[in-house]
């Protein structure tokens, strides 16, 4: 929910209650940037998150309002990615689509034939970035009526670990909030996935949010940026992810030339269009061949220039739902972004 177009920035009077059904990300930002920057100004949150958060919600909710059964894992990546430059933002990260048990890293590969099926549960996890302030947000779309509870109960457990933020708080009170709240609903948090503190160009970005209680000493910063995602599985799970195989997601590691030209204008290349973010091998097909950018990132790997991220799946085979918001510290309390 935007607010209405006013001639002077809104006063946050934080309500959590109502945040949760209208995040307060202001009005649209095509109409008010003017206001984006005074009230970051106010809270000590930079104006470009306020207008990456509005982008990443308005592509999730673009994605949300149809139906992708029968469709590509590239064709919803696409989509997603698409959709966020249209705005004028970037991809923070590939999108990553991840079905049942899949929980995480699993982007389209080039010329991905994969069809999300029928009766599945697809996690569609969405950042976006403008001038490296990364903002992080994801949705369960499920299609297999047996699994709603569980996309539902990870939605709310969401809102029960927004509950638990505030300026100087511990984040193992979320985690410790996010634990409780499966296990009253019947379903078991993943353990080894966690939320975790953005900075620019940083997804990941030094402080971990467990979605399990831990004895973590960190603390929630005011003005700092936070992605806040539970992860639920049945009791059937284990609550822990494994390495699935796969690994289609890759992020520079350092920018030493090889003595190569070829992958030495492929590491120029990602450096320009991503920095340190997270990349896939389809960015760069208007470049270099599949055959080429299959073998170069082998090389690069082996050269330890660039890294790969494996697909994690829960160790059991178990269905995984996912929800995610990105918040930033006020004194008030946590002031959702995405």
């Amino acid at each position: 929910m935007m607010f209405p177009a006013s001639s002077s920035p809104p006063r946050i009077a934080y309500d959590f209650e109502n945040s949760l059904n209208h995040p307060p990300s202001i009005m649209k930002t095509t109409e008010v940037w003017a206001d984006f920057s005074q009230l970051s100004k106010s809270i000590s949150i930079d104006q470009e998150y306020f207008r990456a958060g509005e982008i990443v919600r308005e592509v999730k909710n673009e994605v949300e309002r149809r139906d992708w059964r029968g469709k590509t894992y590239l064709e919803l990546c696409e989509f997603v990615e698409a959709q966020i430059r249209k705005r004028g933002a970037l991809p923070a990260f590939p999108c990553n689509v991840c079905a049942d048990e899949s929980a995480a890293h699993y982007t389209a590969v080039i010329d991905d034939e994969r069809k999300i099926q029928e009766t599945t549960i697809v996690k569609v996890d969405i950042g976006a970035h403008i001038g490296g302030h990364v903002v992080d947000s994801a949705v369960t779309l499920c299609y297999n009526d047996e699994l709603l509870d569980l996309a539902e109960a990870t939605k709310s457990a969401l809102n029960e670990a927004l509950k638990a933020i505030r300026d100087g708080g511990k984040v193992s009170d979320v985690g410790q909030a996010v634990e409780y709240y499966a296990s009253k609903r019947g379903y078991v948090p993943i353990s080894n996935l966690s939320g975790h503190s953005l900075d620019l160009f940083e997804v990941h970005a030094g402080t971990s949010i467990p979605n399990v209680w831990t004895a973590s000493s960190s603390s929630f910063v005011r003005g700092r940026v936070y992605a806040i995602e539970p992860f639920l599985t049945t009791l059937e799970g284990s609550g822990v992810v494994v390495d699935g195989g796969s690994e289609n997601i890759f992020s520079l590691v350092a920018r030493k030339r090889t003595k190569e030209r070829l992958m030495d204008e492929f590491l120029d290349s990602i450096w320009k269009k991503c920095r340190s973010l997270p990349f896939a091998l389809r960015w760069f097909t208007d470049e270099f061949s599949k055959t080429q950018l299959e073998e170069m990132s082998e090389k690069l790997k082996r050269m330890r220039l660039i890294r790969s991220y494996p697909e994690l799946v829960e160790s059991n085979r178990q269905p995984v739902a996912q929800a995610e918001h990105t918040v930033g510290i006020t004194e008030s309390g946590p002031l959702v972004l995405t």
